[in-house]
């Protein structure tokens, strides 16, 4: 996990696992490392890593049940629906940005064409 200043830590391990979890990385019921494993694995505090968990069960992405680990909830559509939102939320801004910077729509619409491999994508 590539830390950066900008976001804290903890915030950073809760998009991780919510991104694996929409692109299918992880799946319902799969187990989620220890805490303390996470913490060794990416060189973070377990209290860090222990406060993710806790926002990802808030959220209800986790769950914990004691005395077995942590586990991946049923509930994947939902955070892919989430992530795709958000993604969907980022790319226009781009594209927003890019239109501010005198970017030609045709340009842009070339370059979108280009990453679907020249379909005309409705969804």
């Amino acid at each position: 996990m590539a830390i950066t200043q900008k976001r804290p830590i903890y915030l950073q391990l809760v998009d991780r696992i919510k991104n694996e979890v929409a692109t299918d990385v992880l799946s319902a019921n799969d187990q989620l490392p220890s805490v303390r494993e996470t913490a060794l694995q990416e060189k973070i505090n377990p209290n860090t890593v222990a406060k993710a968990y806790k926002e990802l069960e808030a959220q209800k992405v986790i769950r914990t049940i004691p005395g077995k680990g942590t586990f991946i909830t049923g509930n994947t559509a939902s955070v892919k629906n989430s992530n795709q939102n958000r993604l969907l939320a980022d790319l226009s801004q781009v594209i927003a940005e890019l239109i501010k910077s005198d970017v030609k729509g045709e340009r842009i619409k070339k370059i979108v064409n280009d990453i679907l491999g020249g379909n005309n994508a409705e969804n």
